[in-house]
């Protein structure tokens, strides 16, 4: 099975549909950034990632 990626938040995952925020996800992503401590990043912050977990930088519906 394949990793899937949220287009409105970016979260990987296997699922069907996003657990942060219901929506659909596509597996046509690009990049890879590991947020542990969203709260002390500052990438994580540029991004507006404020749950930790394993984000796609690019993600086409």
């Amino acid at each position: 099975m394949a990793e899937k990626a949220c287009p409105r938040c970016r979260l990987i995952t296997f699922n069907e549909q996003c657990p942060l925020c219901q929506t659909k996800t596509s597996e046509h992503w690009t990049g890879l950034i590991v947020v542990v401590n969203p709260d002390d990043s500052d990438l994580a912050r540029e991004l507006n990632i404020t749950t930790p977990g394993r984000y796609a930088l690019k993600v086409r519906e």
